[in-house]
């Protein structure tokens, strides 16, 4: 399945309304404002670590952001690329390809909308069959959806927790890790906290 974002690209501003700053400075019991813009540095790296599209924890975004996703035939339905997607109402439209360059809305006899444990699906009702059209095209189908816990309030405590942990991690490591003859104990400390912290969160593609 195809897809895209929509929304205008996250800033650093709006990252750094999920962790401040001031919440990373006071993980590492900094009182000084020196190295303020790096901490904001990281902390954005650390979110975009764990969020998004290639995103440690699988596809998933933390605030809202609107998608596109597109294929070529639903059969009996199918689920949406990026979660958690909050309601139905997050499923804000499904169309066919008028073989033009547009799109029509599907009849909306002809599905149904799903979500499930933050993922979302299209359904097909069974009332007949999908509007068809000649030719392979893998975007003849596009649904429009909005994916994430919402604004920065709403990103589960954990999640939080572990972007800052990434980010002082960042912070007191300024070089690879593997540089280090720690590296074992580092590594193995940044892998078990996200775990313990995150790993709820995380979910392949193959839902495991």
């Amino acid at each position: 399945m195809d897809f895209r974002r929509t929304s205008t690209a996250l800033t650093r501003e709006q990252k750094l309304a999920v962790v401040s700053v001031a919440d990373v400075k006071a993980q590492e019991r900094i009182t000084n404002s020196y190295e303020d813009a790096l901490i904001g540095q990281y902390i954005e790296a650390a979110y975009d670590y764990l969020a998004g599209p290639d995103g440690w924890l699988g596809r998933c975004c933390l605030l809202e952001e609107t998608f596109e996703a597109y294929i070529p035939n639903p059969g009996g339905g199918f689920e949406l690329p990026i979660r958690p997607v909050v309601d139905l109402s997050s499923i804000t439209g499904f169309e066919v390809s008028d073989g033009a360059g547009g799109y029509d809305p599907v009849s909306a006899a002809l599905y149904a909308k799903s979500v499930n444990e933050g993922f979302g699906y299209i359904l097909h009702s069974g009332q007949s069959s999908w509007p068809i059209s000649i030719g392979v095209d893998p975007r003849r189908y596009k649904v429009t959806f909005k994916a994430g816990f919402g604004a920065a309030d709403d990103v589960p405590s954990p999640i939080k927790l572990g972007i800052i942990m990434l980010a002082s991690h960042f912070y007191q490591n300024r070089e690879a890790t593997f540089s280090d003859n720690r590296i074992t104990a580092v590594s193995r400390q940044i892998e078990f906290g996200l775990r313990n912290l995150c790993g709820r969160y995380r979910i392949s593609r193959d839902h495991s």
